[in-house]
């Protein structure tokens, strides 16, 4: 789990070893309260401490007084899409405050966790959830999903908060959605035939467009496509890119759905695909020609290929060996020096750093 804990007194110090053993989050102390037993990391200087991880860990936990932490990360504030979510903890233990990032940060579901491992009281002040409202932002957070536009998530909200419903459109099961107050779940295929019965509606859809689809829709996005990728020696990021940017465009997918890019292990130091994954902010995995060859995938072969990487495809088979299914959205398709396929991973979603498991 990428978080962690902060503590700077004595008692603190006790809590913040204990929660961090039962968490797994890492623990940071002051040099004067750290001891040689334990498991944590020491620092001199708070605020250089607590910039630094704002910014490199998705939760932190600070069990300090809400005054300090608020004067200590104000001027890092940036986003409620890419804030981590933070939480402010009592050197008692008798409450866990979520103070940002409550939904799409997941602040909520960790004032919960750290209140069911301290007995403290979660203290929640989102409106939404002291309605008792499924709000969307926290169903695309717990789902994986990225919403599209983020800015309309507060219409949204707003709307549920005057007793208006939100339909949601989707294919996926209605039980992954939990608690259903105020909103409706739909089938996908409704999406055309309601355009005016829900004035608010999200849809979750890896599909650039759908039939139905109004410009004022909010959209769900899944992590859900996995891309294999085949090319010659030396062809540079900017073209990758444009080359993914085409097949998407064609084949009417959304580029915010990747979850990964595949390619063979030949290619694992491949410059511009390195660039590509790190551009994307998306893992890149790398199969074996071994690998490859007993998955035992279907598909056309090219006899240059089987010379130079010992398999006679790559796109393909990478493609789906990474999202662990066999569904092609789309089969090889062959640019200047590069190949590319897409394969959807079924529902929950595989290898995204969305996170769909937090604890």
């Amino acid at each position: 789990m990428n978080g962690a804990i902060v503590a700077i007194t004595p008692r603190g110090r006790e809590l913040a070893l204990d929660v961090g053993m039962k968490t797994g989050f890492a623990v940071y102390l002051p040099d004067a309260l750290l001891e040689a037993t334990d498991l944590a990391t020491p620092f001199s200087g708070l605020r250089e401490t607590l910039s630094s991880l704002f910014s490199t860990k998705k939760k932190l936990l600070l069990i300090m007084a809400t005054g300090i932490a608020i004067r200590m990360l104000a001027p890092y504030l940036e986003s409620k899409q890419s804030d981590p979510a933070v939480v402010v903890l009592d050197e008692g233990g008798h409450f866990a405050i979520s103070l940002l990032s409550g939904h799409m940060g997941g602040a909520n579901e960790l004032a919960h966790h750290i209140a069911t491992i301290t007995g403290a009281t979660p203290v929640i002040t989102t409106a939404t959830d002291v309605s008792g409202l499924r709000a969307v932002d926290v169903i695309a957070y717990e789902l994986g999903l990225t919403v599209e536009p983020f800015n309309r998530v507060k219409e949204y909200n707003a709307a549920m908060l005057r007793g208006t419903t939100v339909a949601v459109y989707s294919d996926l099961p209605v039980h992954v959605f939990g608690d259903l107050s105020g909103l409706a779940i739909l089938p996908l295929a409704n999406l055309a035939h309601q355009s005016t019965e829900y004035p608010y509606r999200a849809v979750v859809t890896n599909k650039r467009e759908l039939a139905g689809l109004g410009q004022d829709d909010l959209m769900l996005r899944p992590p859900n496509l996995h891309v294999g990728v085949g090319c010659r020696r030396g062809v540079s990021a900017e073209r990758l890119n444009a080359a993914i940017e085409e097949v998407f465009s064609k084949h009417n997918l959304s580029t915010t759905c990747i979850a990964q890019l595949a390619s063979i292990d030949v290619k694992q130091d491949e410059v511009g695909l390195l660039a590509v994954a790190q551009e994307r902010n998306v893992p890149i995995r790398f199969f074996s020609a071994q690998e490859i060859r007993a998955a035992d995938i279907s598909c056309k072969t090219s006899a240059f290929v089987e010379k130079k990487m010992g398999v006679g495809a790559v796109c393909v088979p990478t493609a789906m060996l990474a999202a662990q299914s066999k569904k092609l959205l789309v089969s090889k398709q062959q640019l200047k020096q590069i190949t590319i396929a897409v394969a959807e991973a079924e529902f929950p979603w595989l290898a995204s750093d969305r996170e769909t498991s937090h604890y």
